[in-house]
């Protein structure tokens, strides 16, 4: 036992996703991080799948936070920040996996550049293509250029293979400094799940600390790991949380404005997408990230207007009242 403070805390929150899980960490204990002292912290979001008896089995010095009830991504790495000690806390998601995570290089980094406040490594496909990862902060006038060209060419940052100040990074895989999350405080639990990171940096770079895209590092990321089978109240939830950052960073007729914009921008895919589906596969050009759905993407122009459906909150609250749980 030492009384060293780590370097590194890692927070994984899981629901229901053992397999996906346990290849998480299988390749977090696999490799040597060399100097830097990691602490890996598990929170289990009541799964009922026996991912919290599978951790303990395969993995007895992963600490494990065997939640009995079901709530937020935000509220559940709070759960994990609050009862760590780590100088930068890893906010991973479990549906990730890398062959060389790079401890050493990201701690140095970090070390060497003291006002660095969120860090986040490059992210890929299990095809090995390439996912964008950090992005420009949304706002009305960049919805408006957006809304011009679909959303091609205003976003993303990391797309230029190199590092970078940027506005934000994906929640999926970004290292946060402990000294930045005690000025600023943490996520925000009213974002149940989506947007929170984007909050999260906002405020941190308005306290005057920097975002870095760190391409030193790669990272694999099996996307929609536990909310992929139920897409309408993902989408739901998504367009709640970008309401609310909407209304909180920008002025009523802004985060209207910004709402609708986007959701022109989803009619048009929609469109262009119910053409593109008559074509046979291999002529289909690729101009969307997102898989060619009509029928999806016709959900978010509807979210955009007004969110009517329940979506992820109601989802984990169904749960918690047919098992008696709950967060408070």
């Amino acid at each position: 036992m030492t009384d060293r403070t780590p370097d590194v805390t890692i927070s994984i929150v899981n629901t229901n996703n053992c397999d996906m899980l346990l290849a998480c960490l299988d390749s977090l204990t696999a490799g040597d991080h060399g100097d830097v002292d990691l602490e890996i912290v598990v929170l289990d979001n009541a799964s009922e799948d026996g991912s919290a008896a599978a951790v303990r089995e395969r993995f007895p010095t992963v600490r494990l936070i065997a939640q009995e009830f079901r709530n937020g991504f935000g509220a559940n790495h709070n759960t994990v920040v609050r009862a760590t000690s780590g100088r930068y806390v890893y906010i991973l998601n479990d549906d990730t996996t890398a062959d060389d995570w790079g401890f050493e290089r990201i701690v140095s980094y970090l070390d060497a550049h003291p006002r660095v406040g969120v860090l986040g490594p490059r992210i890929i496909y299990p095809d090995g293509s390439r996912q964008d990862s950090a992005w420009r902060f949304p706002s009305p006038l960049r919805t408006a250029v957006g809304a011009l060209t679909l959303n091609q060419f205003v976003w993303a940052q990391s797309r230029r293979g190199r590092r970078q100040l940027v506005d934000w990074t994906s929640g999926a895989a970004m290292l946060v400094r402990r000294a930045a999350l005690d000025e600023v405080g943490l996520f925000d639990e009213r974002f149940f799940i989506y947007s929170e990171e984007v909050d999260l940096c906002r405020r941190i770079r308005s306290a005057g600390w920097e975002i870095h895209h760190f391409p030193d590092v790669t990272i694999t990321h099996h996307q929609f790991g536990t909310s992929e089978s139920i897409p309408e109240r993902r989408i739901n939830e998504m367009w709640r949380s970008r309401h609310l950052y909407w209304q909180k960073h920008h002025s009523r007729v802004g985060a209207r404005a910004a709402a609708l914009l986007t959701g022109w921008q989803y009619l048009s895919r929609a469109a262009i997408a119910a053409v593109l589906l008559r074509l046979p596969e291999r002529l289909r050009p690729r101009i969307f990230s997102q898989p060619v759905d009509p029928k999806q993407f016709r959900l978010h122009a509807k979210g955009s207007w007004r969110v009517r459906g329940p979506g992820m909150r109601e989802l984990a609250e169904e749960w918690n009242a047919r098992k008696g749980s709950t967060s408070r």
